[in-house]
């Protein structure tokens, strides 16, 4: 296994932190992943022992070594998959699959649809195919119906309207992050209404990216993905819920469904083994055979 390699990747008026490890072959596959506010790096080792295959890890701009978003477009998930193109021809890769995990799972839906000629295939983890959507799912414990807040924010007047799934598109200015006693931070528009409730205190990376992930809807463009893909879902996942995923894979045509027992929100850390039978069984009938 070749030591991971560093590498600063020019993109469309930025530069790119981007490591470089696994099986480095001849005539070899390669396996990219990427997260909107966190850099994959450490996954690498994991990743690589996983595929059995080179493995490229993207950090966007504002995550690791990457330049800083000069502009709020720079932050889309749009941009994100088009930097990531630009990545695997700097790499003079022609095709490869990219691996999405949560956040990291919508920026490879967004990826499918521009760039599908680049991809041997997908492998969707743990993010369902609408953000709004999941998060008015009472199992995912970011939505303010999640049984441990409901109380509180109902009490505080604070529970989001009923609309309907995935037509909500707040500008980023309409959003305020927010401490709450008795829940923890909030993301909530200007009426006072909770969007979502995030654990921990937001990075600066997180504030840019939200509201594109709150705007981020695929359904109406997976039914056209023709590329080989592989959902994956903890059972027991309470940031995506296997429902969102199961919707995902069946907007897909020809995907296949892997629901991994005893795992939550990273299935790759919790059952590394039951990943890595269902990723190579996957990658050697589907992508590469």
């Amino acid at each position: 296994m070749a030591e991971p390699v560093r590498k600063t990747v020019p993109v469309a008026g930025a530069e790119l932190d981007v490591l470089v490890g696994g099986r480095d072959e001849p005539g070899g596959s390669t396996v990219c992943t990427v997260h909107p506010t966190e850099s994959m790096d450490a996954a690498l080792p994991v990743l690589a022992e996983i595929t059995r295959a080179r493995v490229v890890c993207v950090n966007p701009r504002g995550v690791g070594g990457s330049s800083p978003p000069r502009h709020a477009r720079d932050s889309t998930l749009e941009v994100m998959a088009d930097d990531l193109d630009a990545v695997r021809r700097s790499l003079g890769l022609p095709r490869w699959v990219i691996w999405g995990m949560s956040g990291g799972c919508m920026i490879a839906q967004v990826y499918a649809r521009p760039h599908s000629e680049a991809l041997e295939g997908l492998i969707l983890d743990s993010a369902g195919p609408c953000f709004s959507l999941t998060l008015r799912d009472a199992g995912c414990m970011m939505s303010p119906s999640f049984p441990r807040w409901r109380d509180a924010l109902a009490a505080a007047g604070l529970l989001p309207e009923l609309e309907s799934a995935g037509t909500s598109r707040a500008a980023p200015d309409e959003l305020i992050w927010e401490e709450l006693s008795n829940v923890g931070w909030v993301l909530r528009s200007a009426s006072g209404r909770v969007r979502l409730v995030f654990p921990g205190a937001p990075s600066s990376q997180m504030r840019r990216v939200m509201p594109h992930l709150l705007a981020f809807d695929a359904r109406s463009w997976l039914g056209d993905i023709r590329v080989p893909t592989l959902v994956l879902s903890g059972a027991g996942d309470q940031v995506a819920p296997p429902a969102q995923l199961r919707a995902l894979h069946e907007a897909i045509p020809g995907s296949s469904l892997a629901l991994i027992d005893g795992a939550g929100h990273v299935p790759v850390r919790e059952k590394p083994d039951e990943v890595a039978a269902a990723v190579r069984g996957f990658l050697s009938q589907r992508v590469w055979q």
